[in-house]
């Protein structure tokens, strides 16, 4: 599938021990107003230019791609998802009006990074292995800056940014055993671990917390006049961030105002209208029905092969390490979010070791995909051939030899797959051509 149809999907439609994280739904999703919407489909249209321009230099097994993980929840579920954005704020005593006073409760954003996820293969796009080392170049952030007025000025306001990384083991960075029991989702049979980092609250008011682990690199943005028309933040590190083999890397976000303000008087966000002071939000994708609890960024379930890539959040009683009894391990890490793709993407640089022998192979021709397993195959040569499906681990499912003219088209039904990622291969003596095939 080309990754150029991320575009017309999206916008289609306008802790050691085993621990169970609370899945806590994002605060209320501000729709994105039609030129919001203009604007960030733009954007996204200029970076798939962008990426192909990059691989155009690049030979088959050196990558320096710019990768973004709510980019396969947007392939595989279309207009089931949408861009929206929420308010993030310093501090729960801030009010935003949603027609309403409501007190804000989500203090930081950010997402874990896993350029080895096969998820992928599903955008067309090429991934490391575990065994490859890479470097982060640059780190683009989805927010939207406003100011309270045109003559209000930048403050001071900061965008912070907290990379780090390490291995899945080491507790000092990640904190190791947070994850879902079988049956937390629908057709979820299995535990999914997910990687959360270290994460220190505070009980004052108006005192941020911090990421605590090990290995972390802090970026401070100060925002500018132009930032309050852009989607995307673009962090530069002085020098790119080596990423060692099987180590994961991670970011966390969250707004530092510049100013000091009355949240007892002063409105932080008003919806459809100017608040008192500068505010910041961060972009995500979210299913368009509110009461869906699907959990479309969960990879490691939507793809039924193992991936770190996941979403987390800050809320407010981590951010005030005011967790208690059982929940009290909660106060030690950022909540992981299946509700939410956050939108953030990496320029990600290395040499894969994977899908060598696949970008060379011709692309197979089959329909429709994703689907329910019944498909449609067009050879594209007439001949002797080999069909296969084989999983994403390299086990072998199913094989029968076929003749073909070139001109007719086989009609298989798989639909016994369990729902995930499969390739489909026909072998033609030394040639091959395969595809990836969905199964939802």
């Amino acid at each position: 599938m080309k990754r150029v149809t991320i575009i017309t999907m999206m916008f289609a439609v306008f802790s050691l021990s085993a621990q169970q994280p609370a899945e806590t739904s994002p605060n209320i999703a501000v729709p994105l107003s039609a030129a919001e919407s203009a604007s960030l489909q733009q954007d996204l249209q200029n970076k798939l230019i962008q990426r192909e321009a990059r691989a155009k230099t690049a030979g088959p097994d050196y990558l320096s791609q710019r990768m973004a993980h709510y980019e396969i929840a947007a392939i595989q579920f279309g207009n089931l998802i949408r861009p929206v954005y929420t308010p993030v704020a310093p501090d729960s005593t801030y009010i935003q009006d949603f027609k309403g006073d409501d007190n804000i409760n989500i203090h930081g954003f950010g997402q874990v990074l896993d350029p080895t996820s096969v998820g992928y293969s599903v955008i067309g796009q090429p991934h490391f292995s575990k065994n490859d080392a890479y470097e982060v170049d640059t780190i683009y952030v989805g927010v939207r800056y406003r100011t309270s007025s045109p003559t209000s000025g930048y403050t001071g306001d900061t965008l912070r940014v907290t990379a780090y990384f390490g291995y899945k083991t080491d507790n000092s960075v990640w904190n190791v055993g947070i994850g879902y029991n079988p049956n937390t989702f629908p057709n979820q049979p299995y535990r999914v671990n997910v990687a959360t980092p270290r994460y220190m609250g505070n009980s004052t008011i108006g005192t941020p917390g911090n990421i605590t682990s090990a290995n972390k690199v802090v970026f401070k943005y100060a925002f500018k006049d132009m930032d309050t028309t852009v989607n995307f933040i673009k962090i530069v590190p002085s020098s790119p961030i080596q990423i060692g083999a099987g180590q994961k890397f991670g970011v966390f976000c969250d707004f530092v105002p510049g100013q000091s303000y009355d949240p007892n008087t002063q409105k932080y966000y008003v919806s459809g209208g100017k608040s008192d002071v500068n505010n910041l939000s961060w972009l995500y994708l979210t299913a368009q029905n509110s009461a869906d609890n699907t959990p479309y960024f969960l990879e490691t379930l939507q793809i039924g092969a193992p991936s770190d890539g996941l979403s987390n959040l800050l809320y407010s009683k981590t951010r005030y390490n005011s967790w208690t009894g059982n929940d009290a391990f909660r106060n030690g890490y950022v909540a992981p979010s299946t509700l939410s793709g956050n939108m953030i993407d990496f320029w990600v640089t290395g040499i894969t070791t994977v899908g060598l022998d696949e970008l060379e192979n011709k692309e197979l021709a089959i329909y429709p995909n994703p689907g329910n397993g019944v498909l449609n195959i067009k050879p594209d040569n007439p001949g002797k051939h080999r069909l296969q499906v084989v999983s994403l681990t390299g086990q072998l499912l199913y094989q029968e030899d076929v003749a073909t003219n070139g001109n007719e088209v086989l009609e298989r039904d798989f639909s016994n797959l369990t729902k995930g990622i499969y390739v489909i291969q026909l072998l033609d003596g030394e040639q091959q051509s395969s595809a990836r095939l969905i199964v939802q």
